[in-house]
């Protein structure tokens, strides 16, 4: 079972068990796929001083929500379950790093968002927010992958012409807590040890926009 799967299946167990139908909303669960574009992230070689940006790709992804509760007047949070993941090459690769070496980058997060009252019931914005772990594994099986703390914060609007379809559009940020001093997709083979990257500070950040078509039950 591959990482995003698995760790899914295990927030979603953690998650309050039978939530009926709240204030918030005449509906037990909000399922979203999404599609969207990632940008930004980088690392410095582990060898010189030659910075490794990472390319910008495509991203997909799933999120759930749960109503929660209403706050005040039409405004409402829900729990939310966020789950994504790109593959990304690399821009420009220094020396001794395969140029075609791929990344994927699964995030899984956990939170919430808050939906405000907005222009009625069919147009809403919301803010959302959730903490979890990002794991990023090349595509050459030489090298090791790594999972790390990672959260995410966003903001958008939820279009709904109808009752149970409707649309979600976000803007979100990104970041992957690595530390500096850290060597990651390191390998061992017949010619040594070595390590493709390290860090180049504290936090890998990305920025993404994406749209999902959400359907409610």
């Amino acid at each position: 079972m591959r990482f995003p799967t698995l760790v899914a299946l295990i927030l979603m167990a953690l998650l309050p068990p039978g939530l009926s139908a709240s204030e918030a909303g005449d509906y037990r669960v909000a399922i979203t796929p999404l599609v969207g574009y990632r940008m930004g992230g980088s690392f410095d070689a582990e060898e010189g001083n030659d910075e490794v940006s990472l390319d910008d790709d495509a991203v997909v992804g799933l999120i759930v929500n749960l109503p929660a509760e209403r706050v005040r007047g039409d405004d409402y949070t829900e729990w939310e379950l966020y789950v994504s993941r790109q593959s990304v090459g690399l821009d420009d690769a220094p020396a001794g790093v395969d140029p075609g070496l791929d990344i994927d980058i699964s995030h899984v997060l956990l939170g919430g968002t808050y939906v405000g009252a907005g222009a009625g019931a069919s147009y809403r914005p919301y803010l959302a927010a959730g903490i979890g772990a990002a794991h990023l594994s090349p595509d050459d099986s030489g090298y090791s992958s790594d999972t790390v703390f990672a959260f995410g914060v966003g903001g958008g609007a939820q279009l709904f012409p109808a009752d149970r379809i409707g649309v979600r559009l976000e803007a979100r940020v990104l970041g992957s807590v690595i530390d500096s001093d850290t060597s990651i997709f390191c390998r061992s083979d017949s010619e040594g040890a070595a390590c493709a990257f390290r860090a180049s500070g504290d936090i890998l950040w990305q920025w993404e926009v994406f749209a999902g078509l959400t359907a409610r039950f």
